[in-house]
This record gives C-alpha cells, structure tokens and sequence, in this order.
C-alpha cells in the first residue's frame, strides 16, 4: 500500500505504527492489574498454595517483551520492515526498563513477607539474564553488526539497572538504611563510569559501524539504544529512592534523598563522550557545545533549587553528603576540573580556559560550602590552592606557547595569593590597601619584562601611567587614610628611582617623563614643605639666616654648573652610552 494515497492522519499513523507501543503499554498495565490489585493477587492469592504473584507478574513481562523482540526479527527477515522494527527494539528495551521497575516492589514484597536470601538472589539473576539474553538474541535474529567495544558497555547499563538493587536490600547485604541511602545516590555515578567505557569504540571513528547490518548510519546506528538508555538510567535513579529511600505510608510523597545533584556525575561522562566524539569525528560544533554545555551542570548541583528541598529526608542526607563528602556545587566543580584537564590533553582549543576558570571558581567555593555561603565572596573562605594551581597551569602554557595572555593570567594568579595573604596578616585595613595597590603595577612590570608577543609589548607601554596612578593613589593614602605625610617626599624619591631604573632598562622615554615629573613634583613639595617648617621652626636667632645662606649658596652652585653645560655633558654620556650597545 502507498502512503501517498492515504489522508495525513492515516499516512502518519502508516509510517511511525504507534500501535506496537499502545498494545505494550497495554500488556504493562493490565499485567499490573492482574497480579496486583492494591495489596492483593487478582490470579494468585496470597497464602494459596499456588501463590508465585512475584515470579507471574515477571514472567509475563518476560513474555511480552519476548514477543515484541520475536516480532522484531519476524518482520525484518520476512518483510524487511526496518521502521516498525526499529520501533519493536525500542519498546523491548523500554519493557526491560519495567521489567527492572517492577521487580522494585516486587523483591521489596517477597523480602518482607519469604525474607528469603536464594529467593531474592534468583530473582536478580533471572532479571539479569533474560535481559542480556533477550539483546543477544536481537542482535543475531536481526543480524546486526555490533562490535563488543559497544556491546561490552550495552551489557552492563543492562546488567546495571537489574543488579544495583541487590545492594540495596539487607536481607542480601546487610547495610544499614544510612549506607543503603548512599548506595541509591550512586546509582549515577556507577552509570557515568560505564558511558566512559564507549570512548574505545568511539576512538575507532564511524567508519567502524559502516557495514552494521541495517539501513542505518551513524549517528543513528548505534547511538539511538544508548540515548534511550541515558534517559532510563536518569528514571532509574529517581525509581530507586522511591522503592528503597522513600518514607512509607508517612511524610510527604517527594521526601527522598534523590537530587538532580545525583545525575552530574552521569551527565558529565555523558558531555565527555560528546565532546569525544566530536573530536574523533571532527565537529567542532559539538566540541564547542559540549565545552560550554558543561558547566551548566552547577545548575543542577545547587542543592535547594528542587521543589522538594525542604522536606526533611532530603535536607538530612544532603547535609550528610557536605559533612561526609563534599558540597555537591564542590565537587562538580572538581569533576568540570577533570573534563577541561582530558579536553586540555586532547588538544580542544581553548579548553585552558575552562581549567582556569574552574580553578578559580574553586578559590570562592570550598568543599564546605553550602546554601548561601556559595554565593557569598569572604576574605576568610577563600581557598589558595586553586590560584596556586591556575599560576603553574597558566606558567606552564606561558613557556610552553611563549604567550603572554597565559604569563599575565599567572601573574594574576599569584597576585591573588599575595592579596589574601595581606588581608589575613595583622596590619589594619589602611595599610593593607597601600600594600594591595601596589600589586597591578608589579603584574604589569612582571609580565611587560618579557619580550614576546603584543601583550608583554602594551603591558610595557602601560608599565608608565601605571607607576604615575600608582604613585598617586598611595601617596593620597599615605596623607590622607594614614596620616603619615611626612612619608610621601621618601615615598615619591623611590617611585623616581623605579621609573629611572625602568627607563635606563627599557629605554622608553614615557618612564623618562613621568620620572621627571615625579621629580619635579618631589621638589617642588619638598621646597614647599621645607618652607613651612623653616617658617615655624623655633631656633636661636641666627640660625634662619645661616640656613638661608646655605640655600642661596646651593641655588647658585648649580646655575654656575649649568652655565658650565653640565647639563650637557650629563646628555651626551647617556647618548654615548646608549649607542654603544648598537655599535657593538
């Protein structure tokens, strides 16, 4: 039949065939109605000598799902019909998600009512096996390509989602409800460990998985599984609290431990295979997505961003995980660490970036940083070892690139450490600021010392109006916020030198000027200061005059000197000296 000759509605429903998933749908909920009705068996009642509820209700999902998966091959060898067979592998993968889901209630029953270890163990075991069997049999009934390095991980997201609850029940584990709660929160991570797993398979291109069997190329074949799987295991996660954390019959129905903190570790692994991806097969835009995709998730790892935050089993085990670990925001920082360090290894342009800014991030928020106190910039929760950290990354890329972005951005560094070591030592706070307004411009000397690119070349050019503001501001503090004034004609004698220095070293005539400048403003202020306390100094009645005397002597010895061109001699020895080196 042509789909072209049917209305819209019925080519629609011709092409994407959603009645497979109604009639699984279907099966699901009339099976559940059948072997539980409320908290009793409709088939089997309990305490008949027939009563195997547990076992009926999973052996006829095992059943559905065998007969979608049959179906699947069915139609593919006999028709070719890969649309509705796609759909067919789809609903036998979404059927082993319920099967997974319902053997929750059901263990949880058979656990309180047979407390039966083996009992317990065959059912894991059963799950598990038809699980892996049924997507063996996929496989090699669709004749499907499929390399291990894909397969390997397949099997264990499976395997995963059917075994993790045998660590959750005391009857096989004896853990406590405490280590049961941190086993459910794990599910995730364990889930992200296993997505890295693919990076193998992944490094081998798609050219790999050209010749698969079916009438699907990459990326359809063989990621569309895997996706439906990343979706399941976030469900999953949320499925275990309610089955083994939730507070029964008591309490609000929201009140578990599960936070979308939870899903970072997995979501992380997941942006890390993206951004693999991306590399091997050379995508730039999913490298770049992914490099800015990631530090979205400190979104979801602020603790009280959910709905549920206030309930009370939640808000203890988060507080258990800041006491005991680390603040969620913490330790996603540490894990966006790691995926811009492997992004850094991998040679992604710009990935540096991301260690710096991180890094510097973690300065702010400490592993005990919570609820507000993230957001809160105090002197006395700072942390140095992340700036320690950003100034031997960023030193390291200075000399390796020979880049002075990279030297000024360690320089920033490790001025930063010297900033909060001021502000932890025992000076007052006005003298701190004079120390802490001398750091810019030994960054810019620092950096601008260096003769390699067009950074070190501006920031030796900004080195002169540097010292002139910076010689201004400290000199307004020194007699103004500190009241020592009698400081700032010394104070203004080093900062000359310092320009004088830098000129004879740089020989830019901008540190010249302001080295005159400053000299000429250092006497001028020490004539007027001089005159102020020659007119109030009190002292025996020839004393003014001799010092008087002196000055008018002084004042004419160096006119005569001039007259004498002293001055020009002084011009023509710094010229010779500052040819000499070109001659040479």
């Amino acid at each position: 039949m042509s789909r072209s000759n049917l209305p819209p509605v019925l080519s629609l429903l011709y092409t994407h065939n959603p009645f497979y998933l109604l009639s699984a749908g279907l099966f699901v909920y009339g099976l559940k109605l059948l072997f539980r009705a409320g908290n009793s068996a409709v088939l089997f009642s309990q305490g008949s000598v027939a009563y195997m509820e547990p076992w009926g209700l999973l052996g006829s999902f095992m059943g559905v799902t065998l007969l979608m998966s049959v179906t699947a091959i069915l139609i593919v060898r006999l028709g070719k019909v890969w649309e509705d067979a796609r759909s067919l592998i789809l609903i036998a993968l979404l059927m082993l998600l319920a099967i997974a889901v319902s053997m929750d209630e059901l263990i949880s029953l058979l656990s309180d009512k047979d407390n039966s270890r083996q009992h317990l163990l065959l059912m894991f075991a059963c799950g598990t096996g038809f699980a892996l069997s049924i997507s063996e049999v996929l496989l090699r009934g669709l004749q499907i390509r499929l390399s291990w390095l894909y397969r390997g991980p397949l099997y264990l997201l499976l395997s995963l989602f059917f075994l993790w609850p045998a660590l959750l029940l005391p009857e096989v584990t004896n853990f406590s409800a405490e280590q049961t709660r941190w086993l459910v929160a794990a599910f995730p991570t364990a889930a992200g460990i296993i997505c890295l797993l693919l990076i193998p398979a992944i490094r081998r291109s798609s050219a790999s998985v050209q010749h698969n069997g079916t009438p699907w190329q990459w990326p359809w074949f063989p990621w569309t599984p895997f996706v439906f799987l990343g979706a399941a295991v976030c469900f999953r996660a949320y499925s275990l609290t309610m089955s083994y954390d939730a507070i029964p019959y008591r309490g609000h129905f929201w009140d578990t431990s599960f936070g979308l903190y939870m899903l970072a570790p997995f979501l992380l692994a997941i942006i890390t295979v993206l951004l693999e991806i991306g590399i091997v097969e050379r995508l730039p835009r999913l490298i770049n997505g992914s490099l800015l995709a990631a530090p979205l998730l400190l979104l979801i790892a602020y603790p009280w961003w959910v709905p549920w935050s206030r309930l009370p089993l939640y808000t203890t085990f988060t507080l258990q995980v800041v006491q005991h670990a680390a603040s969620p925001v913490f330790l996603v920082l540490m894990g966006l660490l790691a995926f811009y360090l492997w992004a850094a290894l991998r040679g992604v342009r710009r990935a540096e970036l991301g260690v710096t800014a991180i890094l510097t991030a973690a300065t702010f928020i400490g592993p005990r940083a919570f609820g507000n106190e993230i957001w809160q910039l105090n002197s006395v929760n700072l942390q140095l070892w992340p700036l320690l950290a950003v100034g031997v990354f960023e030193l390291a890329m200075a000399i390796r690139r020979r880049r002075g972005l990279d030297l000024l951005l360690a320089a920033c560094a490790f001025a930063g450490i010297l900033l909060i070591g001021i502000q932890r030592t025992s000076l007052t706070p006005g003298w701190q600021r004079f120390v802490i307004s001398h750091l810019p411009f030994v960054v810019v000397l620092m950096v601008g010392m260096l003769s390699w690119d067009s950074v070190t070349e501006f920031l030796r050019r900004l080195g002169a109006p540097m010292v002139s503001a910076t010689t201004l501001a400290c000199c307004l503090q020194l007699s103004n916020r500190l009241h020592h004034g009698w400081l700032v004609i010394p104070y203004l004698l080093l900062s000359t030198v310092v320009a004088i220095g830098l000129w004879r070293f740089w020989q830019a005539k901008s540190y010249l000027i302001i080295a005159i400048l400053q000299g000429s403003l250092m006497t001028v202020g020490g004539l007027i200061g001089g005159v102020i306390v020659f007119l109030r100094m009190r002292t025996a009645e020839g004393i003014k005059p001799v010092i008087l005397g002196a000055s008018c002597f002084l004042i004419a010895v160096i006119i005569t000197l001039l007259k004498a061109g002293l001055a020009r001699r002084i011009r023509c020895c710094l010229l010779s000296r500052r040819l000499q080196p070109e001659n040479d």
